[in-house]
Formats: structure tokens, C-alpha cells, sequence
């Protein structure tokens, strides 16, 4: 019998091959979906033997998504979900009732959707997130999940996701992101994210901006796709449902209430059972999204970050949410780590950036593991520009997240920020390594290992 281990080495090492939209950074015409179909056709479509909630918006989607997930589970259902980027383990994006998928099953599932795509030679066309998706179906269909929760990797309309018959679609916060790909207004991009809807099949909207809510009221009656909005439905379900006494961000109440609603739309529950998904969904978190964390021991150095906050948003909102937590968690002023993608440096991050930085007064930049990362040097230029250092904070430049974390040590009292890029978080992550398994708070650690399914 060979090796599993070697195995799954060996299928990581395929699919680093392929390439993949981080890397490529290319627009996608919604013909290249001719790709996935034809995929998911040869493997048998195993994307039809689930119900489906498909996920899409800027802001949000995966932390709704892994929430839905957790509540699908304690309603008394084999639960998947697929998630995007991973932030160390390319695991992290298919979990299985809340746990990694095993590195025996994800080899077995990626070594069969690989060797059919090599057939084809480039004819159809197969991108990174089209194999790793049907990676995904693959997976969900052998270890007999009975709904799926989908997150959208990029829009919704030409999105390697959107090829699946649908229970329910959920739209997240619509934001300023990736106008390169899916247009430089707020409708523009979403009128893409919006591609996921289905006629009569319900879509709940998280809060959005008023004039976003208006365009998508006549645009989903248009369509004749049953629309219900988080703002309207939260507060007639759940009226009595109180949170107890907590940091709550903005960011997570709009997924927690959004979850809860796309529950209710599903299942009608009754008082018992909503009150259930209360307690169940305020105790999840994603590790890497406005990550608090205390005491964190970096055990090359054998010292402490006394506090550490690590967030890879790097969109308007994001930014914005992440100095609202600064100020909130009295973090400032801190020693800020940040690395962006050079794509990302738009005039619409002027503002936020600006923000964030006057909450520091050493500010470390540094690249990120990708082809698109800005330098040290274009960063630092952008926020001049921007009037981020008109405070005069110190600032140090380095290519290296290491060595940008080792220089935060400088100072050991002061709260520490990694932020600005997923590479980024996720570097930190490894570097320190700290656990990227789904949080789900209990009267257990947070840090509760995860427990690897199906064996090895």
C-alpha cells in the first residue's frame, strides 16, 4: 500500500503547479466555467448529491459560511464546507463537521481530479480554484455529507463554485475589492456577486449600504428570486435573544446575524431551536480575522508577544474594522507589521490606511510570499502619499516576515498587529505556530487540536 503521507506530498507539489488566481491575478470570463462543468461531468457530478447554501459578497463569507456550517451540524446534519484562502494548511479549505479533512482523503480525492485534468492538456481550460473545487465535491461526496456550504472564491457569476444547483444563497457586506476583475462600483461588483442567485430560490442579504439595498431589491424582483434582508428578519426571528456581555465587532455581528436568519429561512425553527443556534454560532470564530491573542510564545526566540492581533483584510471595510478594533481593545499605540499586495493599493485605502497607522508608532513593513506583493519601498511611498506618516512614526523596512516579527520584539510590552494580506497572517501564523483550525469556543481552550478524520 503507498504511503499516504508521501502521497499527499506529493499531490501538494501537482497542484503548486497549477498555478492560481494569486498568483496569475488574471480576469475570468464566465466561458472559462466551461472548465469545472466538463471536470465535475467526468467525475461523475458529485456536486448533485448534496443540498447546497452558496456564499457570496466581499466582506464576511467565510466566517458566515463556517457558522451555517456549525449550526447545519448541530440541526443533525453531516456538515461540508469550502472555504477560501488557506492561511498555512491548504486543508483549511475543506472541512467536514468542523474539522480538517484528512491528508489521506484530500490525496485520494486530488490524485483522481488530477489525473483526469492532465487528460484534457489544457483543453478545456482548468484553473487552480476550478481544481481544488472539485477537489472539494469530491471529497464531501465520499465521506456522505448531506449539505455543503460553498464560499465563492472571487464574484459569484464566473466563480468556479457557481456551477451547483442550490438550497439557499447568502450575500454577504458588498465592498470595494478587486475592481480590476469585477468593476470599479459597488453595483458593478454586485451585479457579479449576485450571478450566484437563482430563480426562486431564496438569497438572504447581510446589511448593506441603502443605495445597495434599493438597486438589489428591484434587481432580485426582477429576477424573481425571493429576497429577505438580515436588517428585517434578525429582529422579527430572534427579538428576545440577547447576547451576554462581550467584544462583539461589527464585522461579526453582521455574519453571526446573518447566519442565524439564512437558519431560519430554512427551517422555520421554533423558539427551542433558535435559541439553540444562538449559543451555537456567538462561539465561533475564524482563526486570522481580528485574531486577538495573548501570551503568544515564539518559541525560536523563547519570548512572548504579550498581545497580538493578526488580520489579513485588506479592503476598505476590513481596514476600517480592524482600527475600530484597535481602539476598542486599547491596542494603540502599537507596533504595526504590514504587507499588502501591490494590486490592492488603490486610492480607495488612502483613508483606512491613513487610519490604521496613526494607530502605531513603529510601523514594520515588509513583502508577502507572492508575485504580487508590494515592496517595502512602494508601500512605504503609498503611504506617504496617503498622509499615513504624518505623525512621525518610526518605520523600518524589511522583506522578510521574520525578520519584521523579530524586529516587534523590541519592544515586548507593546501590543503587536500583523496586517494587510492573508500571506502575511499566514506566515505569522506558521512562524509562531499557532493553530489555523476553526475556532469554536467552549468550556475548552480555544486551541483545542483538531482532530484529523477519516485516518491516515
Amino acid at each position: 500500500m503507498p504511503d499516504s503521507n508521501k502521497n499527499y506530498t506529493q499531490v501538494l507539489a501537482e497542484l503548486d503547479q497549477w498555478g492560481s488566481y494569486e498568483s496569475s491575478a488574471q480576469t475570468r470570463d464566465i466561458s472559462k466555467l466551461d472548465g469545472i462543468k466538463h471536470l465535475l461531468k467526468d467525475l461523475e457530478n458529485p456536486e448533485k448529491n448534496f443540498k447546497i447554501i452558496h456564499v457570496a459578497g466581499t466582506n464576511g463569507k467565510g466566517l458566515t459560511a463556517a457558522m451555517i456550517s456549525k449550526l447545519l451540524e448541530v440541526q443533525g446534519f453531516s456538515s461540508g464546507c469550502y472555504t477560501s484562502p488557506h492561511l498555512v494548511d491548504i486543508r483549511e479549505r475543506i472541512t467536514l463537521n468542523g474539522r480538517f479533512v484528512s491528508e489521506s482523503e484530500f490525496a485520494r480525492s486530488a490524485s483522481r481530479v488530477l489525473k483526469i485534468a492532465k487528460d484534457y492538456k489544457g483543453t478545456p481550460y482548468l484553473s487552480y480554484f476550478d481544481i481544488l473545487t472539485a477537489v472539494a465535491f469530491n471529497v464531501f461526496l465520499n465521506c456522505k455529507m448531506e449539505w455543503v456550504v460553498l464560499e465563492t472564491g472571487l464574484g459569484g457569476r464566473a466563480d468556479s463554485t457557481n456551477v451547483t444547483d442550490k438550497e439557499l444563497c447568502v450575500l454577504t457586506r458588498i465592498g470595494l475589492d478587486h475592481q480590476d476583475v469585477l468593476g470599479n462600483s459597488l453595483k458593478q461588483i454586485a451585479s457579479e456577486k449576485t450571478g450566484i442567485t437563482r430563480t426562486g430560490i431564496p438569497v438572504i442579504v447581510a446589511p448593506q449600504v441603502e443605495e445597495l439595498k434599493t438597486w438589489l431589491m428591484e434587481k432580485f424582483s426582477n429576477d424573481n428570486v425571493p429576497c429577505f434582508f438580515v436588517d428585517d428578519i434578525f429582529a422579527r426571528e430572534f427579538p428576545d435573544q440577547k447576547l451576554p456581555p462581550g467584544n462583539y465587532t461589527k464585522p461579526w455581528m453582521e455574519c453571526f446575524q446573518t447566519s442565524l436568519s439564512a437558519m431560519q429561512i430554512l427551517f422555520k425553527a421554533n423558539s427551542k431551536q433558535k435559541q439553540n443556534w444562538f449559543k451555537t454560532a456567538q462561539k465561533v470564530k475564524l482563526p486570522g480575522r481580528l485574531d486577538l491573542r495573548h501570551n503568544v510564545l515564539w518559541s525560536k526566540y523563547k519570548k512572548n508577544f504579550k498581545t497580538l492581533l493578526i488580520d489579513g483584510g485588506h479592503n476598505q471595510d476590513a481596514l476600517l474594522a480592524l482600527s475600530e478594533f484597535i481602539s476598542n481593545n486599547n491596542l494603540s499605540p502599537c507596533t504595526l507589521i504590514l504587507g499588502m499586495a501591490s494590486d490592492k493599493l488603490h486610492d480607495t485605502l488612502r483613508i483606512p490606511l491613513k487610519k490604521l497607522c496613526k494607530k502605531a508608532d513603529l510601523i514594520i513593513l515588509t513583502s508577502v510570499h507572492s508575485p504580487r506583493s508590494a515592496t517595502p519601498e512602494l508601500l512605504e511611498s503609498f503611504l506617504n502619499n496617503s498622509g499615513a506618516m504624518e505623525h512621525s512614526p518610526e518605520i523600518k523596512l524589511t522583506a522578510s516576515a521574520e525578520d519584521a516579527l523579530e524586529m516587534s520584539l523590541c519592544s515586548p510590552e507593546t501590543p503587536v498587529v500583523a496586517a494587510g494580506s492573508f500571506y502575511l497572517v499566514g506566515l505569522v501564523m506558521h512562524l509562531l505556530g499557532i493553530n489555523t483550525c476553526l475556532l469554536y469556543t467552549s468550556d475548552a481552550a480555544d486551541d483545542t487540536p483538531c482532530v484529523d478524520l477519516g485516518g491516515r
